[in-house]
């Protein structure tokens, strides 16, 4: 069988090398060691072996940071560093990856879990910990109770879905913290991207989630009423939508005020029937379950590149029609929005002739590459890096249609507060809403003179292209 899918594949016609291609590999930390220098030699040596050009390396688990520069605690792992006679570690994998892969023109992308704050029952060991902090109360040993809350829950107070507790974005703190968080990895690290996980809220049975007090206060601020609305409310579940993207908007902008050539992307949720055969985007788990709505994130800008992970089993027909309906609509909606689609492959679920056929499919739906879940899954195989190598090595990368032309705003008002962006040269009008801490931005805006009006105050900025501005009072 390995012997029939190499001599498929090398019988494949070569593309041109100067095509624009990803070939990229997850490297999540749970089954890839990265804590020391042979672990950042492991990973480039595989990059090279499968003539990769990205790997996406997890350096944000579960609240923990696998890189020295941070402001969360370092991983507890034991050797984490290469630390001294006293613990304190002497080693940055992260930096020293980004080092070596670039010496070999392999991108790294910084993968980062957004929501899932803490796994487990037993409480991390650092006090600092955002769980010890804003979920569970070491004092009394049972979680907050007040506005220190910053975990999700259902209706009836469960806080933990499985193994994990999630931060609800629709507490404005929590939001706020993590963005923090991020910006800082991306100013202190020569990132070429950011990657992010479970952007979303959890699996919970009937979209059972978002109740958390503070978000809770502030829907019924802005649409009235009391208790608790129904999982399925039309307007809650809008309103659980928003508060994932208002976190994304504010990161987007937040990174390009940072590093403006810095990649944002997201590993985007794909379960079940595609968009096609579920009868529309807002059909989708992505959209309905868990209040991911990616397909406006594109079309808005909020992403640079879209990775679905479109995890399915190819040697099941009914789960490689799924592969097929994800893998195009992700790429006509990427296409669409001048933005980077590269498809994600479970490469672990299949053989190496069942990962041809999706890789081959991947590429022939139009989208711009892809990315195997994962490294350590592919280190297993003895032909999978050789199967990656045969194919086209690609020297370069895409590029988002727009991002060199255009700018991103950002200012603050009052928690939901409509604001309109006027362009003075042309006055286009756009319109822009605070979120929970007063943040509100608007991206992809032509360069020019602007102003913001909200309630009677105006604020004015010039948009140059590729950058952040900030709003401030007109002159």
């Amino acid at each position: 069988m390995r012997r029939l899918a190499l001599l498929l594949l090398l019988a494949l016609p070569a593309l041109a090398r100067d095509a624009a291609e990803y070939r990229a590999f997850w490297v999540d930390t749970f089954n890839s060691p990265f804590a020391r220098r042979e672990d950042v030699a492991r990973i480039v040596d595989a990059a090279l072996a499968s003539n990769a050009n990205a790997v996406f390396v997890q350096v944000r688990r579960r609240g923990d940071a696998w890189y020295l520069d941070a402001k969360e605690p370092l991983p507890e792992v034991s050797g984490f560093g290469e630390p001294d006679a006293q613990g304190r570690p002497t080693y940055d994998p992260l930096r020293e990856l980004i080092a070596a892969a670039h010496a070999h023109r392999v991108e790294v992308h910084a993968f980062v879990i957004v929501g899932a704050i803490w796994r487990g029952e037993r409480p991390p060991r650092d006090p600092a910990h955002v769980f010890l902090r804003h979920v569970w109360n070491p004092a009394t040993n049972a979680p907050y109770t007040d506005d220190r809350q910053w975990a999700t829950a259902t209706n009836t107070g469960t806080r933990r879905f499985g193994n994990d507790w999630y931060l609800d974005l629709g507490h404005p703190e929590a939001a706020a913290y993590t963005v923090d968080v991020l910006a800082h990895l991306v100013k202190q690290y020569e990132l070429d991207g950011i990657h992010l996980d479970r952007i979303r809220y959890p699996e919970s049975p009937g979209a059972n989630v978002g109740y958390n007090a503070v978000s809770l206060r502030r829907f019924h601020a802005r649409y009235g009423g009391s208790g608790k609305p129904r999982p399925r409310d039309r307007q809650w579940s809008q309103w659980r939508r928003d508060q994932v993207t208002n976190f994304l908007r504010r990161l987007y902008i937040s990174v390009k005020a940072v590093r403006p050539a810095v990649r944002v992307s997201a590993a985007v949720i794909c379960y079940g029937p595609g968009p096609r055969a579920a009868g529309g985007f807002a059909n989708t788990d992505a959209y309905s379950y868990v209040f991911q709505d990616w397909k406006s994130w594109s079309e808005e800008g909020l992403l640079d590149l879209l990775a679905p992970m479109d995890y399915k089993r190819e040697h099941k027909k009914k789960e490689a029609a799924q592969f097929d309906d994800w893998s195009r609509f992700t790429a006509a909606v990427a296409r669409d929005a001048g933005r980077i689609s590269v498809i994600g492959i479970g490469s672990y679920l299949n053989s190496t002739r069942g990962t041809l056929a999706q890789i081959r499919r991947a590429t022939g739906s139009g989208a711009d590459g892809v990315l195997f879940f994962s490294m350590a899954a592919a280190s297993k195989s003895t032909d999978f890096f050789a199967l990656v190598r045969s194919r086209l090595f690609p020297v370069r990368v895409p590029t988002p249609e727009n991002t060199a032309h255009d700018g991103h705003v950002m200012g603050f008002a009052a928690d939901g507060a409509s604001i309109t962006i006027e362009n003075l040269a042309t006055h286009q009008l756009r319109i822009a809403t605070a979120d929970g801490s007063g943040f509100w931005g608007a991206v992809h805006l032509p360069p020019g003179p602007y102003r913001a009006t909200t309630t009677g105050k105006a604020s004015c900025f010039t948009i140059t292209a590729g950058l952040a501005s900030t709003a401030a009072a007109c002159e």
